[in-house]
C-alpha cells in the first residue's frame, strides 16, 4: 500500500469513497472535494492498493501553529487494516512540517470506531459540538499536540 498526494484525477475515486463512507446528507460534493484537491493551504494524502485503487483519503489543512483534519475516509472493505491510521500519521507529519503543534478535528459522536482510532492516535476530547453534522447528530472535537521527537511514539513508530 501506498500513501501519496491525491490529485484531481484522483477525483471519481474520492467520490466513490464519500458515497461509501458517509449518509447523503453529510456528503461532501464534487466541487468541495475538487477545491480541496487545488487549494494551496491543503494537503490531500491517498492510500492506494499495488494496483492504484484508493482505498482511503484524507485532507489536512494547517494555519499558523493549527492543523485541522478536515475529513477522512476509508473504503468499507479496508477498514481494521490500519489505513486510516497511517492517512493521520503522514498528515501529522505533513503538519509538523509546517510548523504545527496541534491538530484539531471533529468526529460524529456515535463513530465509535473513529473514536477508538483517534485516542489510540493521542487525540483528545475537548468539547462537543451540537449538532454539527444536523439534528440530533453531535460532533466530539479532539485535539492532539503535535512534539516533535517524543512525539514518534505516539505516531506508532
Amino acid at each position: 500500500m501506498i500513501i501519496t498526494h491525491a490529485s484531481v484525477a484522483d477525483l471519481d475515486g474520492i467520490l466513490a469513497l464519500e458515497q461509501d463512507g458517509f449518509a447523503r446528507e453529510e456528503q461532501w460534493s464534487p466541487t468541495a472535494w475538487a477545491e480541496e484537491l487545488t487549494a494551496e493551504d491543503r494537503c490531500v494524502l491517498a492510500h492506494t492498493d499495488s494496483d492504484g485503487q484508493i482505498l482511503g483519503v484524507a485532507t489536512f489543512s494547517c494555519a499558523e501553529d493549527m492543523a485541522d483534519l478536515n475529513r477522512v475516509i476509508v473504503h468499507p472493505q479496508a477498514r481494521g487494516r490500519g489505513v486510516g491510521a497511517s492517512l493521520l500519521r503522514a498528515g501529522l507529519e505533513w503538519a509538523q512540517a509546517l510548523g504545527a503543534t496541534r491538530m484539531l478535528l471533529e468526529v460524529r459522536k456515535d463513530n465509535a470506531s473513529a473514536l477508538s482510532l483517534y485516542r489510540r492516535l493521542g487525540f483528545d476530547q475537548i468539547s462537543l459540538r451540537q449538532d454539527y453534522y444536523g439534528p440530533g447528530r453531535d460532533a466530539v472535537v479532539m485535539l492532539r499536540p503535535i512534539e516533535g521527537e517524543e512525539d514518534e511514539w505516539a505516531l506508532g513508530r
